[in-house]
């Protein structure tokens, strides 16, 4: 961008289903309006937006990209976000700082616009985000304009409308024709265009699509309107004029055609751009000390980069502002204009413009800068996570170095939390989905060189028993000399669901000295964390301490944690010992065309439905309580059994106990890792 540039601009995101070509598009507009001196491709690796590894191997986006590029009179600032679901959150953040979109859609998937392209819709209808859409592949097989844009008009509101019609299909698209003017518009690789007369094979197709847009554009004006049905043609600056303010106030969704991975009709987009969206919002105040929004962070092991949005005043070197949410001065050196993964600096940004600054330590994404006393700005929601993998290192001893380099990676990605599971003793890695944990190992390889592998995490079983039972151990032991001398006699007792552990000390007199008590009490605390059947925590269990005896030479305080120990492990075998899973509460929501599926599913996880409930529209809710083992998988099943339409969450709700024939071969196998972990230490 031209360093005199200054006025509000315009951010806008792009936005669309996986593949459909969104950073193809980003490239094409940014070497049309020469900010980039090639033509960027995804697939070569070449893509100024697309620069980190894990894209360039995966040939998909993972974060946001950021470029920004003048066009005639207009400041843009691309937001290219991925369109895989589980790196929502990134669009989220684009959407943060945007005043306005470009939903990107291929036109060779078919007339039914892809799931991607449904969700960002929602979230641009949420946010009251003026938008175009791109139709784009125009130039691939399958391609059908017409059915694509009917697929958009029966789906989409505000409605969307033709703005372009192509010019040949598949290997013969070569252009488009401009509703407007009725002018044939023929593409060039460059992004550009010649102007040539409507085909005549097109003329009456154009008439009716122009009629559609004349009578949708009045529809949206009163007085445009008015005058149109007195039998007066809007001229075509009274056209654009209310094309532009119905565009931006939401009414209309203007579409245009492209082939951007030949940066085919680059151009034009450009123009609609700034046309149609420009200045969709009154310019905020440039003057005066800046207020900044902190909408995105990138971390690395040599510090970060913090990109935000002026919200007003204008920002210079050597700013000093301070942080609404902890109080603290922050200095900014020189602010940063973003190209992709270049950062240029900049003598000043006005408000409106993103920038990017490095070395905040203290400034973290959703943070406000400002003067002193300056007001935090809302901070962005993000979604709930929900897939879940246990992290471990590859060699021992890098724990450590693992949790490290992971809250690094949270400064990043909010998305992603990390949880350290008692039960287990495991490290657990919550995210939105398994590409998004397989690329947070793979940022955690390259950045900070530490080698980590997922896996199913372990289910945190807990082990109780039904009935009471007493139980006496001694423990002898003479080798020579003093001996070891421990006896006691325990009672047990089951307790209610949650009752815990609770120890009562029932010996009268002197039958066991009071620090071989506490002994006692210890040995029973060991066996209740190391379990009697299969090696889980014992659980809500009243143990009394009821008789016991020992000796004057040989009472020994480990004689008697041992006789503790086994007096509580027979007594929980002889209780009858049994095992309990966490179950969980779980809360889908799904298209009704896909609930039968979906329960279907739950079914067959053990899960036990509580009721279903319409959501409005074509969405229903369902309830159920499903066993955490079954639920790891749950989320990938989802997702392919709903075409990825299908949201859930997921709370603990209760333990309760595992069903025999699912209980045994788990404790089968348990055992059976516990002796082979004791056969290896010995």
């Amino acid at each position: 961008m031209a360093e005199g540039l200054r006025g509000p601009g315009l951010n806008v995101a792009i936005l669309g289903h996986s593949h459909d070509g969104k950073t193809t598009l980003a490239e094409s507009l940014l070497f049309a309006a020469g900010a980039s001196p090639r033509l960027g491709s995804t697939d070569q690796g070449t893509a100024l937006l697309d620069y980190e590894p894990e894209e360039q191997r995966r040939h998909i986006s993972v974060q946001l990209g950021i470029a920004c590029l003048r066009w005639k009179d207009s400041a843009l600032a691309l937001l290219d976000t991925p369109g895989f679901q589980d790196f929502e959150g990134e669009v989220l953040e684009a959407l943060a700082v945007a005043d306005a979109a470009v939903l990107v859609v291929g036109a060779n998937t078919g007339g039914h616009p892809p799931v991607g392209a449904e969700t960002t819709w929602e979230l641009l209808a949420e946010r009251h985000l003026p938008r175009l859409i791109v139709l784009t592949k125009l130039d691939k097989e399958h391609a059908d304009f017409d059915a694509t844009y009917q697929g958009l008009q029966s789906r989409f509101s505000p409605k969307p409308i033709a703005l372009q019609i192509p010019i040949g299909s598949e290997h013969s698209f070569q252009g488009a024709v401009d509703l407007l003017s009725g002018r044939a518009l023929l593409f060039d690789p460059q992004g550009g265009y010649k102007e040539a007369d409507c085909p005549p094979d097109l003329l009456q197709e154009v008439t009716r699509r122009r009629q559609e847009l004349v009578e949708a554009v009045a529809e949206t004006d009163d007085e445009l309107l008015e005058r149109y049905l007195e039998g007066q043609e809007p001229s075509a600056d009274q056209l654009l004029q209310a094309l532009h303010d119905a565009t931006s106030q939401g009414k209309l969704a203007p579409v245009l055609v492209a082939a951007p991975v030949r940066a085919l009709g680059a151009k034009p987009v450009l123009d609609a751009l700034a046309s149609c969206l420009g200045r969709v919002n009154p310019p905020p105040d440039q003057s005066g000390t800046p207020t900044l929004f902190f909408f995105k962070t990138v971390a690395d092991p040599f510090g970060k980069i913090s990109y935000f949005r002026v919200l007003s005043g204008s920002l210079k070197g050597d700013a000093h502002l301070f942080n609404s949410r902890t109080g603290e001065e922050e200095r900014i050196a020189r602010p940063l204009r973003p190209k992709g993964k270049a950062l240029e600096p900049v003598e000043q940004l006005l408000a409106g413009e993103i920038g990017a600054a490095t070395k905040l330590i203290h400034v973290a994404t959703g943070d406000t800068l400002g003067p002193r006393g300056t007001a935090a700005s809302p901070k962005c929601e993000f979604p709930p996570t929900s897939y879940t993998m246990a992290i471990r290192p590859k060699s021992k001893g890098d724990e450590e170095k693992i949790n490290a380099g992971l809250h690094h990676l949270l400064e990043e990605d909010p998305t992603l939390r990390i949880e350290w599971e008692p039960g287990t003793h495991e490290t657990l890695l919550h995210g939105l989905g398994d590409v998004h944990l397989e690329v947070t190992l793979e940022k955690l390889r390259r950045k900070y060189q530490i080698e980590a592998v997922l896996a199913v995490p372990h289910v945190p079983y807990q082990e109780a028993v039904r009935g009471s039972a007493r139980q006496q151990h001694k423990y002898k032991k003479q080798s020579g000399g003093a001996g070891l001398y421990g006896d006691c006699t325990l009672e047990i007792e089951p307790l209610p669901r949650g009752g815990g552990f609770v120890w009562e000390d029932k010996i009268f007199g002197g039958s066991i000295p009071h620090q071989f008590r506490l002994s006692v009490e210890k040995g029973v605390r060991q066996t209740l964390e190391q379990g009697a059947l299969a090696g889980y925590p014992i659980v809500d269990v009243k143990v009394r301490l009821v008789d016991g005896s020992t000796h004057p030479v040989d009472g020994k305080d480990i004689a008697f944690q041992l006789a503790g120990a086994m007096a509580m492990r027979q007594a929980v075998e002889k209780a009858g010992a049994y095992l309990l899973e966490p179950v969980m509460e779980v809360v889908v929501i799904v298209p009704a065309v896909h609930m039968g599926d979906v329960i279907g599913h739950l079914n067959a996880r053990r899960g036990h439905i509580g009721g279903m409930t319409p959501m409005g529209g074509e969405l229903e809710q369902v309830t159920a309580k499903v066993p955490l083992v079954e639920m790891y998988q749950f989320p990938i099943e989802l997702r392919a059994a709903t075409q990825g339409r299908g949201r859930y969450t997921m709370s603990f709700d209760h333990y309760e106990e595992v069903p025999a024939q699912v209980a045994q071969p788990i404790i089968a196998a348990r055992q059976q890792q516990l002796h082979t972990r004791e056969a290896a230490s010995a």
